[in-house]
């Protein structure tokens, strides 16, 4: 991502981007969702990252799903 599509991604709501991530694990782009949590997880809270805990959810649910 350039910089300021880095820039409107971390503008969006914080669901929205949990949702992208989501999105990608179940369509089977995990180097997308890698890269995309990379980006929040870079970022300060304050300027549109999101916590790890957060993240790791998201991951968490997928696995689940996929382990029924």
């Amino acid at each position: 991502m350039i910089s300021k599509e880095k820039e409107w991604f971390l503008s969006l709501p914080e669901e929205t981007k949990l949702k992208f991530i989501a999105d990608m694990l179940e369509e089977g782009m995990f180097g997308s969702a890698l890269a995309t949590s990379r980006i929040l997880l870079d970022a300060t809270i304050f300027g549109g990252g999101v916590s790890t805990e957060k993240v790791n959810e998201v991951f968490e649910k997928y696995n689940k799903k996929q382990n029924i």
